[in-house]
């Protein structure tokens, strides 16, 4: 099992899925025009997951070349490399999460283990209330301060956001956050919807 999506074994048809569930920036919204038309003129081309696409957008020549070959704006292509780059979670320093034990930080600090990344993967039998928002940190778009949310609202893995239901998710990550004050940001359904459908993905290629 990998901390990250294994990008060599996602579908772009997967992928075009969960760009359609996304809650995208509003300079990225471009991403949905002509989608399923783009998608599948980059299949055309024998691109078939996340990582070949990834490689052929990983210069402007290339980039340039691909937009030649489908017939796709550049500025569409441009887009979808940036997004592209958002499906790897960086690992989050774990003095980031909220009420943790400074001593067990501290601890674990000079064993060399200083990020979400190096204690996931150390796993084994140490699945304790760290080791679950380390896991939830590695969905896409959940940093330190919501995996705190998630966990105190009964969330405490990846398989439990997979499994849960986008309206009852919400209510209770709001309760919490209304409560605690964890973060600033409105989250709606279609917020709760793409974590649990990236969550589905983590599952599913793990």
């Amino acid at each position: 099992m990998r901390y990250t999506l294994p990008l060599e074994r996602i579908t772009l048809s997967d992928y075009q899925q969960l760009l359609l569930k996304q809650n995208l920036l509003p300079g990225r919204r471009i991403l949905l025009e002509q989608l399923e038309a783009r998608f599948a003129m980059l299949c055309d081309q024998g691109l078939t997951t996340v990582a070949q696409l990834a490689a052929a957008l990983s210069s402007p020549n290339k980039l340039s070349s691909l937009a030649a070959a489908t017939g796709i704006p550049e500025e569409y292509l441009t887009i979808l490399r940036r997004e592209l780059g958002s499906l790897s979670q960086k690992p989050v320093p774990l003095s980031d999460f909220p009420a943790c034990s400074p001593a067990q930080i501290r601890s674990l600090a000079e064993e060399s283990i200083r990020t979400s990344k190096e204690y996931w993967e150390r796993g084994g039998a140490t699945q304790d209330e760290l080791f679950s928002l380390c896991d939830l940190v590695r969905i896409n778009g959940v940093g330190a301060v919501a995996a705190r949310a998630f966990y105190e609202a009964g969330y405490s893995s990846v398989a439990a956001v997979a499994n849960a239901a986008a309206a009852g998710m919400l209510k209770r990550v709001s309760a919490v956050n209304a409560e605690k004050s964890y973060y600033k940001a409105k989250l709606g359904e279609k917020d709760m919807q793409f974590c649990i459908d990236y969550a589905k993905l983590l599952v599913a290629y793990s």
